[in-house]
């Protein structure tokens, strides 16, 4: 229960004081789960986590805006499956200038039609109950707090695999 309550106080915590510090990609792991873990058996989802670095591998930053950045992707993908049962993997590896996060869901996936403006202005496939405000500031959190880089691929009826690379501490 403590793990709970560290954990949302992290996230609900003042953006203006904002941490930068290294955490461990077990931390991370561990903060994500827990943070949707009932969002996932609400909308009977399943995340599989495949870790291919080390538990230990530090990251430097604010782990609370990583964290909601992870949650935002996640949550984009339960809601794609639309209700339906769904897995979404979440892929941890090493990449040639850090680490690769990897966020698949196997959903309806993006039309065209939004591809190109998704990461780049405020649009959304959610119609009124989205703004697309989260994907656009995770872009932009990713690049400016993090120096790292954040892409994905999608096909209509198949799914969306988004793609966070970051520079590791050393």
């Amino acid at each position: 229960m403590s793990d709970v309550i560290s954990a949302v106080k992290g996230q609900a915590r003042n953006f203006d004081q904002t941490v930068m510090l290294s955490f461990t990609i077990e931390e991370l792991i561990k903060r994500i789960e827990l943070l949707m873990k009932y969002e996932l058996i609400r909308f009977n989802c399943i995340l599989k986590t495949s870790l291919n670095v080390e538990k230990s591998t530090e990251i430097y930053g604010d782990i609370n805006s990583l964290v909601q950045i992870f949650d935002n992707i996640i949550i984009n993908a339960i809601q794609a499956y639309e209700g339906r049962t769904g897995v979404i993997e979440f892929i941890i590896q090493d990449a040639e200038d850090g680490i690769l996060f990897i966020i698949k869901d196997y959903a309806k996936g993006i039309p065209e039609s939004i591809k190109g403006k998704l990461l780049k202005e405020m649009v959304t496939t959610k119609g009124k109950n989205g703004t697309g405000l989260g994907l656009y500031m995770s872009y932009s959190t990713i690049r400016g707090r993090f120096g790292g880089k954040m892409w994905f691929d999608s096909e209509e009826g198949k799914g969306t695999t988004f793609f966070i690379q970051l520079p590791v501490k050393y």
